[in-house]
């Protein structure tokens, strides 16, 4: 099931990832810089007001994923749920207000605009908060999923989802109407559909054996508020956080600038295609490891996902950083994109590095119930990270962002994992810091670091591609010697491959 689980969020993960970064030229195109400049804005918004979720999502995958393993529970849990829905649904109606009303200020007293008129940004405000409206409850019905271990069904129409909220929405953009408010109607429109369809799935999971007629019930709240209190708190300091850099630069600078940080941002996003899927199966899997008190399987699956992340996202991240202006200039087609946003994209790569090693020992934290130490992180952080994001912004643009996220990532990294270690899986700290993750650090940075001087000597597209496909082979072939978790995986990836098998079998057996 782990397995299925972790190629269905990979497909469900990389699918829309993809299909987002084909569409970015094309936005960037019809609507101009400022105008996703813009829609950056309201993405940055979005992540910061998810503290009002309060840690229900969270909170719900868990509880699904411990109610509907144990005997009695199930009634219990579709009550919950339907609470839950009152709930999100007084939040949305909130949220919706909140935009609506605070719509005239933030075209005029926030936003920095040049080409976009203030009544446009006006409206598009109030069109985007009635959208996120639509969408709050849906983190709900993707919690009953993703705790029911359903991530084939979440993933089907999550991709179908986002196709058509995707797709449509270049469909309108460009056949349609050139203009940010078009683009976000088409986003309300299928807010509308996603959230009809994933309630609809939600419910069928967790009422197929029963007909039993879910019920609100005010006092289910009081066993897991503690909890969803912890994780809500720690989300709003790490949206806050995580938002920061966006929200001061469309203050302190021209909302272009936003643009080319929202673009560097975008590129940026790839790495959370490959952490992203196995923090979804880690949590809920971890969870039931826990509570059913499997050590020794519990330390083996930390590991494996452990190194997996690491050995995927390494490439990923290290052709980032060091071709960051050639992969810019290909994608958007604009040289001046790919020169005023190439900087912050590598630098936001090495903090990439660091982030993405932390989502599974994250993932661990939280199915061991442990939320306090993020909760201290993100706090003392935030109060670091603000003044510094702050000087860093106004007196180096856009790249002071990254620098200031790089400085977080590497600290996140050093500390967190030193002190989760006293409490979860004490005797394996060395291990993932040594073999977990700085393995796969020195061997793609190396590797990559080579390629980039070689393709300093020798300039062009095609041995631009040559070479990075030669850096890839051989910081698999280097994995695979220095790994044996990466090996087998590969091998047994390989077993329907005779030929590869071999070849593989082949290269390791020289190393």
């Amino acid at each position: 099931m782990v397995r299925n689980n972790i190629i269905a969020n990979f497909v469900g993960r990389v699918w829309p990832s993809l299909l987002g970064l084909a569409l970015v030229p094309v936005y960037l195109h019809y609507l101009g810089i400022e105008a996703y400049g813009l829609v950056g804005f309201f993405v940055s918004l979005q992540a910061l007001i998810g503290f009002l979720d309060l840690g229900l999502s969270t909170t719900t995958n868990r509880e699904v994923a411990y109610g509907l393993s144990s005997a009695g529970q199930k009634e219990k849990t579709r009550d919950l749920m339907r609470t839950l829905e009152v709930v999100y649904g007084l939040v949305a109606l909130l949220i919706a207000a909140g935009f609506i009303l605070s719509s005239d200020w933030l075209a005029r007293e926030w936003i920095n605009e040049q080409e976009l008129s203030v009544e446009t940004v006006r409206l598009a405000a109030m069109i985007f908060g009635i959208t996120l409206a639509l969408r709050w409850p849906v983190a709900l019905y993707n919690g009953i999923l993703l705790g029911s271990e359903k991530q084939v069904l979440y993933n089907i129409l999550s991709v179908v989802v986002t196709t058509l909220r995707s797709v449509g929405a270049a469909v309108v953009v460009v056949f349609v109407s050139h203009t940010i408010v078009a683009y976000l109607v088409w986003q309300l429109i299928s807010a509308l559909l996603e959230l009809g369809v994933m309630a609809l799935a939600g419910w069928r999971v967790i009422r197929v054996d029963s007909d039993h007629a879910p019920r609100i019930k005010i006092s289910l709240l009081k066993p897991i508020w503690r909890f969803s209190a912890s994780v809500g708190l720690n989300s709003l300091f790490a949206a806050i956080t995580k938002q920061m850099d966006r929200v001061l630069i469309s203050k302190l600078l021209l909302l272009s600038q936003m643009g080319y940080y929202t673009t560097a941002n975008a590129a940026y996003s790839a790495v959370s295609m490959v952490t992203s899927p196995f923090a979804s199966v880690a949590f809920p899997r971890f969870t039931a490891l826990i509570a059913s008190n499997e050590h020794d399987e519990l330390v083996a699956t930390y590991h494996k996902m452990c190194q997996c992340v690491s050995f995927i996202v390494m490439p990923i991240t290290s052709i980032l950083l060091f071709f960051s202006f050639d992969i810019l200039l290909l994608w958007t087609g604009s040289e001046d994109i790919a020169v005023h946003s190439a900087q912050t994209l590598s630098i936001l790569a090495i903090a990439a590095i660091f982030n993405s090693m932390m989502q599974i020992p994250f993932m661990l934290q939280l199915a061991a119930g442990i939320t306090w130490i993020s909760l201290w992180n993100n706090a003392i952080n935030l109060v670091v990270l603000a003044p510094l994001m702050y000087f860093l912004i106004k007196h180096y643009g856009v790249a002071g962002a990254g620098i200031a996220w790089l400085i977080f990532n590497v600290s996140y990294y050093l500390i967190v994992p030193h002190i989760m270690h006293r409490y979860v899986l004490p005797s394996e700290k060395k291990v993932w810091y040594f073999t977990d993750t700085l393995l796969f650090i020195v061997l793609s940075l190396a590797t990559f670091g080579i390629t980039y001087l070689v393709q300093s000597f020798v300039q062009g597209l095609l041995f631009l591609f040559i070479n990075i496909t030669v850096g890839c082979l051989i910081y698999l072939v280097l994995s695979m010697v220095f790994s044996p978790t990466i090996r087998w995986a590969v091998l047994d990836l390989a077993k329907k491959a005779p030929f590869l098998k071999r070849f593989l079998q082949k290269q390791v057996s020289v190393g």
